[in-house]
């Protein structure tokens, strides 16, 4: 019998995981947290195979309780479950050890088959989806404007000159003064050291930005 624990912030996800793996008999849910330190203390105190890991969770991150999981007890498979696909997390949680990565909206199918895989020993990583543009909620957005020293402004100005928007075009749509968004757009191309548009657009589509 395979030991489990779910760890989610969202109760009524856990829920959702819960009633998909009922109908594997060899699968037990041992336990549920909410957070990274309760999931820890799950880890120390009792007997578990499996993790189902959130990477979005208070007091201790999910990226942050996979690294002391394997660390502890790299036995114990985890898979991570969330709503993010960016290539660099997929890398991220690979050099962490994870033994899957599949995000939250594949089906209740493709969920028991990931969870039976990593049992079995296997590797799940679902790369196969489209990686997403990385925005707002992207789980490396503010990672990306420190690399880049860029503000949440300028990726805007970016987005709409790949969109072949001229400054007076995207000052209109910024509700910005045109002046503005030439300062905008200097300031850009002096940080990133690109020299023109194409340069600008190229940049955008490496990293994501765009489609």
């Amino acid at each position: 019998m395979t030991k489990l624990i779910i760890a989610d912030d969202h109760q009524l996800f856990i829920e959702g995981v819960r009633t998909v793996l009922a109908e594997e008999e060899d699968i037990t849910v041992v336990a549920t947290v909410n957070d990274g330190a309760a999931l820890m203390e799950k880890i120390d105190s009792m007997d578990v195979d499996a993790v189902l890991l959130d990477l979005n969770m208070p007091k201790l991150d999910g990226l942050k309780s996979l690294q002391a999981i394997k660390a502890k007890k790299p036995q114990i498979k985890v898979l991570v479950l969330t709503n993010y696909n960016q290539p660099e997390l997929i890398d991220e949680v690979k050099k962490l050890k994870a033994d899957g990565f599949m995000v939250k909206n594949s089906s209740a199918a493709e969920l028991r088959q990931a969870v039976l895989r990593i049992i079995a020993g296997e590797k799940f990583f679902s790369e196969g989806q489209n990686a997403s543009v990385l925005d707002e909620t992207s789980y490396f957005f503010d990672d990306f404007l420190k690399k880049f020293k860029l503000t949440r402004r300028e990726v805007d100005i970016i987005r709409l000159v790949c969109r072949e928007l001229s400054s007076k075009q995207i000052a209109a749509e910024l509700h910005l003064s045109e002046f503005t968004v030439s300062t905008h757009r200097k300031n850009i191309q002096r940080k990133l050291n690109i020299k023109n548009v194409a340069g600008l657009v190229a940049f955008a589509k490496e990293h994501q930005l765009v489609a």
